[in-house]
C-alpha cells in the first residue's frame, strides 16, 4: 500500500491587524477644562493637541501639578516638551488659568487657536467694548452690594478679570517656544468651514463657532431671556453693537415716572431691596453667557471618527449649528462628545441629544469635565446627564469613580483616558 500522503496544514492565518486609535484624555483641573489628543501619526510621535487648561475651583489635584503632568506627557524621547495645535476655546478662568504657570516658556507649539473676539479687528473690539460695559456695571454693583453678596456669587470671580487671566492672555498671545502662530477663529473672510493645521495636514477640523455675528454671541439662552437687561433699560442686541460705550444706567426710561416725587409705599422699597441685592449675579450671569458664546467649537474628523469639541457654547452658537443640515449629519456620526459647560442646562440642547447624538448607533465616548461645588449644585444637570448617558456608550466625569466603565483608562486621580477606533 502506498504511504499514506500528508495532507498540508493551513496556512496559519494572521491575527486581523489592530484597529488604528486616537487617545483623548481628560485631566481632572476640578472645575474646568483640559484635553488632550493624542492622534496617531504614520511614522514617529504621536501628534498632541492641547485644549484648555484651567481651573475655577480645584478638585483632587492643585493645578500647577495638571500642569506639570500635561508638560511631562507632551515630552518626547528626545526631551523636549511639543505640542502640534494648542487651543484657547475662550478667557474664562476655567480654562485659561492654567496658562499663567511660567514653565509653559520651555514648550514648543505649533499653533496657537483662539475665537476671532479675541483679535484686533474691529468687530471684536466692539465686542470686547460691549463686554466691559457689562463688566464695568458688574464691579459696580457688585461693590454696592456689599462682600457677603460677592462672596456668595462664584460667577462674579469668574468675570471680573483677575492678574492670573491676565497672565495666561499674554502668554497664549506672545509666549511659548517655537514662535507659534497665532490664529484668531473663524476669519472674517473664510469661505469654508475647514481650518488647516500644518502639523495635520491628514486631519479634517471645522470651526462651527463662534459665530461672527455679534447679535448671535449675545442670544444666550434657548429661547433667550433678556429680564436682567430689560432692568436696566437695554437691550442684549444692543450690547453688540456700537454707540452704547458707558456702562448701563440702573434703570431705563420705563422706570421714570414724569409726576412729581413722593414717598415711595412698602411695596416699591421692597422690589428695590430686591433689585439691589440680585442685579450683580444677573449681571454677572449676563457677562458668563456672552464670554462662554464666544467660545471656540471644534470638529475633528480622523479617518472615521468625528469628535465634538463645543467649548462652553451656548445657545447663539448652537442654534447656528443646528439649522445646518449637513452638520447635523455630521454631529449624528459623532462618537466623542466633550460635554459643554460642565454639563450645564444652557451649554448642551436637547435637540442635540435626542435627535443627533448616537443616531448611527455608533461607539460613543462622552466625557464632562467637572468637578461638585455646593454654589452651583445644578452643575451638571441631573436630567441632561441622564438623557447623555440613554444615547452613548460610555460616559465619565473628571471626577468620576475609577470602576464605573470599562471604556476608560485612569492614571490614578491624574486623568482618564478614551481610546477611539479611527479606522
Amino acid at each position: 500500500m502506498p504511504p499514506r500522503m500528508r495532507r498540508p496544514r493551513p496556512a496559519a492565518v494572521p491575527p486581523p491587524a489592530p484597529r488604528s486609535r486616537l487617545r483623548v484624555r481628560m485631566y481632572d483641573v476640578g472645575f474646568g477644562d483640559c484635553f488632550l489628543l493624542l492622534l496617531p501619526a504614520p511614522e514617529g510621535r504621536d501628534r498632541k493637541v492641547l485644549i484648555d487648561c484651567g481651573s475655577f475651583k480645584a478638585g483632587r489635584n492643585v493645578l500647577a501639578d495638571v500642569v506639570g503632568q500635561v508638560i511631562s506627557d507632551v515630552t518626547d524621547d528626545d526631551g523636549v516638551a511639543r505640542i502640534d495645535l494648542l487651543v484657547a476655546t475662550h478667557r474664562h478662568k476655567d480654562h485659561i488659568s492654567g496658562f499663567a504657570d511660567p514653565r509653559w516658556d520651555k514648550v514648543e507649539v505649533g499653533e496657537v487657536w483662539m475665537p476671532w473676539t479675541e483679535s484686533d479687528e474691529p468687530e471684536a473690539r466692539e465686542i470686547a467694548r460691549a463686554q466691559s460695559a457689562l463688566a464695568l456695571a458688574l464691579h459696580s454693583y457688585a461693590q454696592a452690594a456689599g462682600a457677603a453678596a460677592v462672596a456668595d456669587a462664584p460667577v462674579l470671580d469668574l468675570n471680573v478679570g483677575t492678574s492670573v487671566n491676565g497672565a495666561a492672555m499674554e502668554r497664549l498671545r506672545q509666549g511659548f517656544r517655537g514662535r507659534p502662530r497665532r490664529r484668531y477663529l473663524p476669519t472674517r473672510e473664510a469661505s469654508t468651514r475647514y481650518v488647516e493645521c500644518a502639523a495635520l495636514s491628514d486631519i479634517r477640523i471645522q470651526v462651527l463657532g463662534p459665530s461672527r455675528d455679534r447679535e448671535t454671541i449675545f442670544d444666550m439662552n434657548p429661547p433667550s431671556g433678556e429680564g436682567y437687561l430689560a432692568l436696566l433699560g437695554m437691550r442684549a442686541a444692543s450690547l453688540a453693537k456700537p454707540g452704547a460705550s458707558t456702562a448701563p444706567e440702573p434703570f431705563g426710561r420705563q422706570w421714570i415716572d414724569p409726576t412729581p416725587s413722593r414717598p415711595l409705599d412698602a411695596a416699591a422699597r421692597s422690589k428695590l431691596r430686591d433689585l439691589n441685592r440680585d442685579l450683580p449675579l444677573e449681571l454677572a450671569t449676563a457677562l458668563d453667557k456672552a464670554i462662554n458664546n464666544t467660545s471656540l467649537m471644534l470638529l475633528f474628523s480622523i479617518g472615521e471618527a468625528h469628535l465634538l469639541f463645543p467649548g462652553d457654547a451656548q445657545w447663539g452658537t448652537w442654534r447656528e449649528v443646528l439649522k445646518d443640515p449637513e452638520l447635523c449629519r455630521l454631529l449624528e456620526q459623532c462618537c466623542f462628545y466633550k460635554v459643554g459647560h460642565h454639563g450645564s442646562h444652557n451649554a448642551t440642547p436637547i435637540s442635540f441629544v435626542s435627535r443627533h447624538l448616537g443616531k448611527q448607533r455608533q461607539e460613543v465616548w462622552a466625557m464632562v469635565p467637572v468637578t461638585s461645588y455646593s454654589k452651583w449644585p445644578d452643575i451638571p444637570r441631573a436630567p441632561l446627564i441622564d438623557a447623555l448617558k440613554g444615547k452613548v456608550t460610555h460616559f465619565v466625569r473628571s471626577d468620576g469613580d475609577r470602576q464605573a466603565d470599562a471604556g476608560f483608562r485612569w492614571e490614578g486621580d491624574l486623568y482618564v483616558e478614551a481610546a477611539i477606533p479611527i479606522g
